[in-house]
């Protein structure tokens, strides 16, 4: 996850709807949802399956498109890519990880959204803006849920602590200090920022 960066030549903006785009995000949570549900999968459980989709939805899909919509704030282009190897290894992983170890690991790098400059002139500002907007987006969710589930009543807060908890896992691992994670454009432009979003990540995560 995350985005990458490439400098195009000056283009028209193109309006019409981005059906590789459209198909890479839905290719993209399809195989994240079985990968998170790996175990779902394995004992023939729709409701957590289910359950799976939705926290995938709202972890991946806000994490790319939040990436997306602030690039587009900079006037930059930006559409989302799948990485195929990065699925195949996310599903691998997730099998083995079940099957030998009894916990469920994600290798989450399903893409990135791709973000082009008109002209070859760097933006500071813009590269850790759209970096943080991913893992913020996660944190806000993943806060969000968290805080609601202790209200809700079983089975529903189990669920929403789990899709939170999904949330809080994506922020997590996007902001590991290791290109081309977010948390390498991030530290590198603004350091005390990642600091502060790294240490909510953790504790999120740890919370949850």
């Amino acid at each position: 996850m995350g985005y990458g960066v490439v400098v195009i030549p000056p283009m028209r903006r193109r309006r019409r709807i981005d059906v590789r785009e459209v198909a890479d995000l839905i290719i993209s949570w399809a195989v994240l949802t079985i990968a998170f549900g790996i175990q779902a999968v394995f004992y023939g459980d729709l409701t957590m399956l289910g359950v799976a989709a939705v926290a995938v939805a709202t972890a991946f899909i806000a994490h790319e498109l939040s990436h997306r919509q602030m690039a587009r704030r900079y006037g930059l282009y930006a559409k989302y890519r799948a990485w195929y190897a990065g699925l195949a290894i996310a599903l691998v992983v997730a099998v083995l990880s079940t099957r030998i170890l009894g916990r469920t690991f994600v290798f989450a790098a399903p893409g990135a959204v791709y973000v082009a400059a008109l002209y070859p002139v760097r933006n500071p500002k813009a590269e850790v803006r759209v970096a943080e907007a991913g893992p913020l987006a996660n944190l806000g969710l993943a806060a969000t849920l968290l805080l609601i589930a202790p209200h809700v009543p079983p089975p529903w807060s189990q669920y929403v602590s789990w899709v939170g908890g999904v949330n809080s896992w994506i922020a997590f691992f996007n902001l590991l200090p290791i290109p081309p994670l977010d948390g390498f454009k991030i530290i590198r432009g603004a350091l005390p920022e990642w600091v502060v979003l790294f240490g909510a990540a953790l504790l999120l995560y740890f919370v949850g």
